[in-house]
């Protein structure tokens, strides 16, 4: 680790580029630098004491890019645009105003340029670039080996997008659930350990992701998926969804219910309106850790994504059976399209 050193701000005065009449320092005093650690490996850089802002400033491009990021210069802006699967933000000199779930950000403190290079407050990697940082005497570090952790989510897939080969899957649905961006490098696995690929992940289906611990604070929130176990199929292989309110709910007389649901189609093949037997072979969950749910805990209004074979009657609202019932939670029901980045509203 380096030591640490003191730079005349005589010295940096020279190399500093001001924007919008905002310098990097005002002041006379010494500069002090303190050594990065990024995932516990020491980047080429050094952070600076802002002593006017009091807070530490650290070199964006080396940081965020040693988390993954891809990081680029806008030159009409006059920021550096920092992007990572759902994540896309963006630093300039002299805004403590940052893109972030779809809205503006105030962190406490603004980016300088100093040799061309743009630094950031380190609320900015806590809060931007949801990375966790601790200051420690003459050191930063960033996302440490012990807090790098991943976390696990299990449950139902409600609803997948595939744009432009880029495929994105709910897991347990809007209220409770997560947006997964799968990549290339996402491990996809069944539960005996074969090998699967993102076109295996089909609506319904029981898994088990690891997935980064930053998330994009949208609802719901999104982030990337590092692996995915496939751990139950759905019996039928093309499987359609309906996700809406249930209407009504009716006693069947050779047992179960007969439930109508409408809302919105989950595939281009299924229907906004869809009357559904529930009987004794329909799973019914919640989207709140998959826990069984009866028959008789169908209830009208109920929000629920309900997934059916494509044997249907071909009467004006089609009716088939239903082979699988995900229910979300009553409390605070927020009816949302899982949306991709997308820049901030002004």
């Amino acid at each position: 680790m380096k030591k640490m050193k003191s730079v005349s701000i005589t010295l940096l005065a020279a190399a500093v580029l001001t924007m919008n009449g905002v310098s990097a320092f005002a002041t006379s005093e010494p500069v002090r630098e303190l050594s990065v650690q990024v995932k516990g490996q020491e980047i080429g850089k050094l952070a600076i004491d802002d002593k006017q802002q009091q807070t530490i400033l650290v070199p964006l491009r080396e940081v965020a890019e040693s988390l993954g990021y891809e990081v680029s210069w806008n030159s009409q802006t006059k920021a550096a645009e920092v992007n990572k699967g759902a994540v896309w933000s963006y630093a300039k000199a002299g805004e403590d105003r940052y893109p972030f779930a779809r809205m503006y950000k105030s962190v406490g403190a603004t980016p300088k340029l100093i040799n061309g290079n743009t630094y950031v407050p380190v609320a900015f990697v806590e809060q931007i670039l949801q990375t966790p940082v601790q200051v420690s005497g003459n050191s930063v570090s960033v996302a440490a080996e012990e807090e790098q952790d991943y976390t696990k989510k299990a449950g139902t897939i409600t609803s997948i997008r595939n744009t432009d080969g880029k495929v994105s899957i709910l897991l347990n649905g809007y209220q409770r659930g997560i947006l997964l961006h799968v990549a290339d490098e996402t491990k996809i696995v069944t539960a005996d350990g074969k090998e699967a690929k993102a076109a295996d992940l089909k609506l319904g289906m029981e898994i088990e992701v690891v997935h980064e611990k930053f998330m994009a604070m949208s609802l719901p929130p999104q982030t990337a998926a590092k692996e995915i176990v496939i751990k139950n199929s759905m019996q039928t292989e093309d499987v359609l969804g309906t996700f809406g309110s249930v209407a009504s709910v009716e006693d069947n007389k050779d047992g179960g219910v007969r439930i109508a649901v409408e809302g919105e189609r989950l595939t281009d093949n299924s229907f906004e309106k869809i009357h559904l037997l529930v009987n004794d072979q329909t799973k019914i969950v919640t989207t709140d850790g998959n826990k069984a749910l009866a028959i008789a805990d169908l209830k009208k209004d109920a929000k629920v994504f309900a997934f059916y074979s494509p044997k249907l009657t071909r009467s004006a609202i089609p009716q088939g059976v239903a082979e699988k019932i995900v229910v979300e939670p009553t409390d605070n029901l927020v009816t949302v399209e899982p949306a991709a980045a997308e820049e901030p509203k002004k």
